[in-house]
């Protein structure tokens, strides 16, 4: 009886000293630590140089306008999947601040989950996934981000090919809450680990000031861009240079999907009957939010242009050398109108071009 007390003691020794061992030698699941992140809305620069010589002195700084306008541009929410080596998701967290004081934030500090490592994690961001079309007839993102549960395997294949579509010419990104979203890699220590990650919207902005420095009354009553995509890749296709967090980056290169026939581009049409620009007043449209586009034509890469009707006349012209436009990229539009000609300044940030600046003789 005493030896197989002492069988049965060495036995469970045995599988204690594995046990530690394999904690120790695994690193896969022995170590839990502490993972803090904290997440901020990817910024553009704020003071862009302009490639442009000679350009009119305008009385606005389009720099003065490129601060978010509501908090449509914010985090109102955030889902955090964190997934490990193996395709794992070891959580998957979900944040509504619809309910808190400020509704909306630019920066979210101190995530804190406790993780395995020493190992190669990816995280992937999601904010204000549950925002639904401006005719509130469909979800922007069409896929239930809440059913990927810990434990399983991360449908990497699934969100990369997931799309976001506009259905009309006159459909532009929801501004009660854009959607946005990334994917981060990080190698967590066999330690307590903090992150900055940034989150990129999914859309490109225009912003349009109207200066009125002529001697009477316009009117405006439409707008349009052309080339706009109506389709793009959720998760972003995108590299950059610099840092996205804090506004000093450029984008290398991008990918948009496939559909044939330049991705079915077309002309996005924004109407505003009525707006009046008074005489000496300035008049700002509110935001616009598009897709972002990969336009090519191998005759002619002007490619982009935009029309202005006022007073009921049509002005239109090309954006020369301009045949992209990435997500995250804000064009502000200074649009002069004088007495005998109609001027626009053009800025885009983050790349901090002019395009043009073109004078419509009347």
């Amino acid at each position: 009886m005493k030896a197989k007390f002492r069988h049965i003691a060495a036995l469970a020794a045995l599988l204690f000293l594995l046990s530690g061992c394999n904690s120790i030698w695994s690193g896969l699941d022995g170590t839990m630590s502490e993972l803090t992140l904290s997440i901020t809305v990817s910024d553009t620069p704020a003071s862009p140089v302009s490639r442009g010589a000679g350009t009119r002195a305008i009385s606005l700084n389009p720099d003065d306008f490129t601060a978010p306008v509501h908090d449509g541009e914010k985090m109102r929410s955030l889902r955090i999947i964190i997934v490990r080596p193996d395709g794992t998701v070891e959580h998957n967290r979900y944040l509504d601040f619809t309910g808190s004081a400020k509704g909306a934030y630019i920066t979210v500090d101190n995530v804190r989950f406790e993780v395995y490592g020493p190992e190669k994690k990816q995280i992937y961001l999601f904010a204000n996934e549950f925002v639904k079309s401006s005719d509130k007839s469909r979800k922007i993102v069409d896929y239930d981000l809440g059913s990927i549960t810990p434990g399983s395997i991360f449908p990497e294949k699934d969100l990369s090919e997931l799309k976001i579509t506009l259905t009309s010419d006159e459909e532009q990104l929801p501004s009660e809450a854009l959607p946005m979203s990334e994917c981060h890699s990080i190698s967590m220590p066999a330690m307590d680990y903090s992150a900055e990650l940034y989150v990129t919207r999914a859309a490109t902005k225009f912003t349009f000031l109207l200066d009125n420095t002529s001697s009477k009354e316009h009117s405006l009553s439409e707008i349009s861009i052309s080339k706009g995509s109506n389709i793009e890749y959720y998760l972003p296709r995108i590299s950059y240079s610099g840092n996205p967090s804090d506004g000093s980056f450029s984008v290398d290169d991008y990918t948009v999907p496939n559909t044939g026939d330049n991705n079915n581009y077309y002309i996005f049409r924004y109407d505003c009957p009525g707006t009046v620009v008074a005489s000496g007043a300035t008049t700002r449209l509110e935001a616009i939010y598009l897709l972002e586009g990969k336009y090519t034509d191998a005759k002619d890469t002007r490619n982009y242009s935009m029309t202005a009707t006022i007073d009921g006349v049509l002005y239109e012209d090309y954006f020369p050398d301009l045949s992209q436009l990435p997500r995250n990229t804000h064009v502000v539009v200074c649009l002069s109108i004088r007495d005998y000609e109609v001027v626009w300044d053009v800025k885009v940030y983050p790349y901090g071009e002019v395009w043009l600046n073109p004078g419509f003789g009347q």
